[in-house]
Parts: C-alpha cells; sequence; structure tokens
C-alpha cells in the first residue's frame, strides 16, 4: 500500500510541476505579446511590414540584391523590446548569404534586404532565442535591431 501511495504523490508531483511550467510558460509569452503590441502602437505613423512573423522598416532603401553565398556585412545594435538588455552595439555581423547560420528572424530578415537598406528589424522571441536565456538576454525577449545593411 506504501508502495502506491508512494507512486502516486510522485505522479501527482510530477502533474503539479508540469501544470506550473504551462502556466509560467503562457505567462512569459502573454507579456512579450502585449510588450510587442505596445510597442508597435509607439510607432504607429512608421510602416513596419510583417514578413513571415518578424517585422521589418526601411528608412533608407538600397538597390543592389544579394546573391547565393555572397558575403553580408550588416552593422547593427540590437536590443531587447523593452531596452532592458543592449547585447550589442555597433556590432557587425557577417554571413554568407542566405544567412543559414543566423536566428530565425535574421534569416527572413535577409530575404527581403538589399545593399544598403537602413532600418529597423523586430525580431519576435520565437523567431530569435525562443523560451530560453542567451547571455543577458531574458526568454521569451523580443529583439529590436537598428541595422545597415553593407
Amino acid at each position: 500500500m506504501k508502495k502506491y501511495t508512494l507512486l502516486f504523490f510522485m505522479f501527482l508531483t510530477c502533474i503539479v510541476a508540469s501544470v506550473a511550467s504551462c502556466s509560467k510558460e503562457r505567462d512569459g509569452q502573454d507579456a512579450e505579446d502585449a510588450a510587442l503590441e505596445s510597442f508597435f502602437k509607439s510607432y504607429a505613423d512608421t510602416c513596419f511590414v510583417n514578413y513571415d512573423g518578424i517585422y521589418l522598416y526601411v528608412m533608407e532603401k538600397g538597390s543592389e540584391e544579394y546573391s547565393e553565398g555572397e558575403t553580408v556585412t550588416i552593422v547593427y545594435t540590437g536590443k531587447t523590446l523593452e531596452n532592458i538588455v543592449t547585447f550589442s552595439s555597433g556590432s557587425i555581423l557577417q554571413t554568407t548569404y542566405p544567412g543559414s547560420d543566423l536566428i530565425e528572424g535574421w534569416k527572413i530578415a535577409l530575404k527581403h534586404l538589399k545593399k544598403g537598406d537602413k532600418g529597423i528589424l523586430v525580431v519576435p522571441f520565437k523567431y530569435g532565442f525562443g523560451k530560453k536565456r542567451t547571455g543577458q538576454i531574458e526568454p521569451y525577449s523580443t529583439l529590436v535591431y537598428a541595422f545597415e545593411m553593407m
């Protein structure tokens, strides 16, 4: 009897931990969604375009498209949506087009960017670092990049 009681409590503990984890996950996602909505309200006059889940605003347009295998250089400053963490300032990123070594948000963005483009890229958490902490970046963080394509 004690054996079954112990097994029952172990099972119950697993269920409670699982539900608590789902609740915490939902809270993080809801908070980030609300912050993203607030961000776009503050930029109401800016024309952000949704491309497959990321948001792109090109302030200055370039003219030349990248070709497969070409080296792409991006000068950027990256922050979290709430401006809590600046994780990179004036950094230079180099990748080979189409950027298979980048986070999903940049991979999507590169398809729509040209040499000389300058703007802002908003990457919701599911296209960035997701549900895990990466360095100073908290789980569920939407990333905002000011960029210039070279």
